[in-house]
């Protein structure tokens, strides 16, 4: 799911390059979110200690993009490469704040890692008051955050691009996963297998419809709640269902394992395919363009960066938490 979350904000972004669209890759990133509150949630399950949880939110989100951030400075200072209409700040302070994940206008897809760093504590309070107190609260800051997503000010509280709207997404994600939720059918029936399908079936139609969109508060609920009702279905509906069959490929697990990586340097991959393509294609045949040779471009970066970077640095992180334990 993560690889194609992926791989389709790289087509969003190919298509806007392309063409005037009103559509900007949300979608993939609140599956992202979701995603994240899912498997966040197991991880506190495992461990709830808050420090060691913090610790490893920072291994895994800091390397790559402080990487990012380096790799960028390095190539305006050398090439006078940049992204956007007009250069950024390239000041060590500015440079340092967005290593940091504080500001996102380097890279300006970064803005949702910002988000992830406001969802850790969200996130750990969440956790604790299911523990506590059991889902309804938990439920009850969903509606709260949701409610707040339809108010400006709260909105671009962070300024810059980055957008607080989609945050509850990783709260119903931790529920999905904690409890909050009915478990589903330990021995399906085919009647429930059914249901399953239509639901997977359902979620991918709605997600696909609403993506395309203009991104409102209430194209990112039904955001949430498609990605919510594919995540259940995977995680605890019925094995081998023909609608998900095309998340088990082994290509999408690739993309899925470097898909953080991919993520940070797909608008690289995009900026350095649109300066090699000539413009004057048909728009379809341009967008199709742009996207197999950003594609190209960007895999065996985010291969390496996943390989060299994101995974010896979540290693450290491991080895730490292992050491604190024995």
């Amino acid at each position: 799911m993560r690889g194609y979350a992926a791989v389709s904000v790289l087509a969003f972004h190919a298509c806007a390059l392309s063409w005037d669209t009103i559509a900007t890759g949300l979608a993939p990133v609140v599956v992202f979110f979701a995603l994240s509150g899912f498997l966040l949630a197991r991880s506190l399950d495992r461990d709830p200690d808050p420090v060691t949880f913090v610790r490893h939110r920072l291994f895994r989100l800091l390397p790559a993009a402080i990487t990012t951030v380096l790799l960028l400075t390095l190539a305006h200072q050398s090439f006078g490469f940049y992204m956007g209409l007009m250069p950024p700040s390239f000041a060590p302070l500015n440079v340092f704040l967005n290593a940091l994940l504080v500001r996102s206008d380097i890279n300006g897809v970064m803005w949702s890692l910002t988000v992830e760093c406001v969802a850790v504590p969200v996130i750990l309070v969440s956790h604790a008051l299911l523990r506590r107190h059991g889902a309804m609260p938990v439920w009850i800051l969903v509606a709260g955050l949701a409610a707040l997503s339809f108010w400006g000010p709260y909105v671009h509280l962070l300024g810059g691009a980055t957008n607080l709207a989609p945050l509850y997404a990783f709260v119903v994600g931790l529920l999905l996963q904690s409890g909050g939720i009915l478990p589903a059918n330990a021995s399906p029936s085919a009647s429930h297998r059914s249901r399953a399908t239509f639901v997977a079936s359902a979620a991918l139609v709605v997600m696909l419809i609403v993506a395309i969109r203009k991104q409102t508060a209430v194209t990112i609920a039904f955001e949430t709640l498609c990605a919510s009702a594919l995540i259940y279905v995977a995680a605890f509906g019925p094995r081998a269902l023909a609608v998900l069959r095309p998340f088990d490929l082994d290509i999408m697990r690739f993309y899925g394992r470097i898909s953080y990586s991919f993520y940070l340097l797909h608008v690289i991959g995009l900026a350095i395919a649109a300066r090699l393509l000539p413009f004057d294609q048909q728009p379809v045949m341009h967008a199709a363009l742009l996207f197999l040779a950003a594609l190209l471009i960007t895999t065996p970066a985010a291969w390496l960066m996943w390989r060299l970077v994101e995974m010896p640095l979540i290693d450290v992180g491991r080895r730490r938490l292992v050491t604190k334990t024995a």
